[in-house]
């Protein structure tokens, strides 16, 4: 008969562990996917894994190993799975780590003693006690994911800092969350030996270094952005003192081109009124797209200095660039980082081609597509008359220079992003004019 009611007990202790488990992983991945920003996806499969793994461990794992488990496989599913950077996801498991480390050494230490517990390991035996931290951490999983939602708080790391700023968040959040889960196992072990003060001590001093590492991180963060934002206008200033010294020039010369003018309309040469009229035009259509290259209409600081700087390279070759914009860039289903490398890639082989070119243009548009739910980018540059294998251009170490040391990666590894993005497309054509065109598709 005991043998059965402990089978019985057993079943409805498994029962309710994968049942309180479904509810606090559901939580956590919201209060994740909140912090991180991230808009509601399609996530039953890996829920429903993550539920599954984590009830057997909780059942058969000593709740110290099983935390560490459930750490790691949170941070590899939201690094492949949603493809979340590993400085975000560690940012973010790092709040995650501390809130619930803090909650669980507070309501244990208040349920051993409220029940007169001897040890930890006679309080993991109670039913009543799992219940309890269970219980717990549900409504403190709630509480902070109605915060967060009500107060729209999440983290802001960019994609466009450096590497050096993106190792040192990554090294900072892993040394943060191995401390706080050590520090955990560590005073729960010994939590019958130590004075209800050095206990509380202990949670303060946790939570004060969990502050101060993330108060520097995030002034790392501020540094870095600033540091961005005066090259942006370092970059900007040279490109508006540029058209500038144009605009100065054309009003300089205005009245010898309206003579110009009459020069040919005296003669009745229309010909050469026509053309003069054109290279007039030309120039001016240049000095408009200083309406293109605003940082309202280019709403995102890092491809709003790559083509800033890529504009400054082309006049170094004479090269015409004509700049539409018509997207806003924060709402591309895109990573910054593959478009600005996929960006700078098809840029820099526009200029490398049309700067060979007798007339050296190139038109860059930046198109909305409601009716294909897509955005489009097409690249168009002049070149010479001659024979590209287009398929070719793909391949890793294809190069039209003499010396291929070092080229003929850029559209190779444009291609690998491509390929891992299910919503990009690439195309390419040659008519009167070489074009390349990126398809950002906007599936949910």
């Amino acid at each position: 008969m005991d043998i059965i009611i402990m089978q019985n007990n057993r079943i409805i202790l498994c029962v309710v562990t994968v049942l309180f488990t479904l509810i606090t992983m559901f939580l956590q991945n919201k209060i994740l996917m909140q912090i991180l920003n991230l808009k509601e996806v399609k996530f039953t499969k890996i829920f429903l894994f993550q539920a599954i793994l984590f009830s057997v461990t909780r059942v058969i794992m000593p709740i110290q190993l099983h935390k560490i488990i459930e750490i790691l496989t949170q941070i590899l599913i939201y690094k492949k799975y949603l493809k979340v950077n590993t400085e975000k996801v560690l940012f973010a498991e790092e709040i995650n780590v501390i809130i619930f480390s803090v909650t669980e050494l507070i309501s244990i230490k208040v349920f051993t003693e409220l029940c007169e517990v001897n040890s930890l390991e006679s309080a993991l035996a109670s039913m009543d006690f799992m219940a309890y931290i269970t219980i717990t951490a549900i409504l403190v999983k709630l509480l902070i994911y109605i915060l967060l939602k009500k107060f729209n708080i999440s983290i802001n790391i960019p994609e466009y800092i450096s590497c050096e700023s993106k190792k040192q968040i990554i090294e900072v959040a892993t040394v943060s969350t191995i401390l706080i889960i050590f520090n955990e196992i560590e005073i729960l072990n010994c939590m019958q030996t130590i004075p209800n003060t050095i206990y509380l001590l202990d949670i303060i001093l946790l939570i004060s270094y969990y502050l101060i590492s993330t108060t520097n991180m995030l002034k790392t963060l501020q540094i870095e952005t600033d540091k961005n934002e005066i090259n942006n206008l370092e970059s900007s200033n040279d490109r508006l003192q540029h058209n500038y010294d144009n605009i100065c020039a054309l009003k300089h010369d205005f009245g010898n081109i309206m003579q110009g003018f009459g020069g040919f309309i005296a003669t009745k040469d229309f010909d050469g009124l026509q053309k003069m009229y054109n290279d007039v035009i030309c120039e001016c259509q240049s000095l408009n797209n200083i309406k293109a290259f605003d940082k309202d209409i280019i709403n995102n600081p890092a491809i709003y200095n790559l083509i800033n700087n890529k504009y400054l390279l082309a006049k170094q070759y004479d090269i015409e660039i004509n700049l539409e914009v018509y997207i806003d860039f924060n709402s591309l289903k895109i990573k910054t980082y593959e478009l600005c490398r996929i960006l700078g890639v098809l840029i820099d082989n526009a200029i490398e081609a049309a700067k060979d070119c007798e007339e050296k243009v190139i038109n860059i548009k930046f198109l909305k597509d409601n009716s294909n739910k897509r955005n489009l980018i097409v690249i168009e540059n002049t070149c010479k008359n001659y024979l590209i294998d287009i398929n070719k251009m793909k391949e890793k170490g294809f190069s039209t220079k003499k010396n291929k040391l070092f080229h003929g990666l850029g559209l190779w590894k444009v291609n690998q992003i491509i390929k891992k993005n299910e919503n990009l497309r690439l195309y390419t054509t040659r008519d009167k004019m070489f074009k390349q065109q990126l398809e950002i598709y906007s599936w949910e």
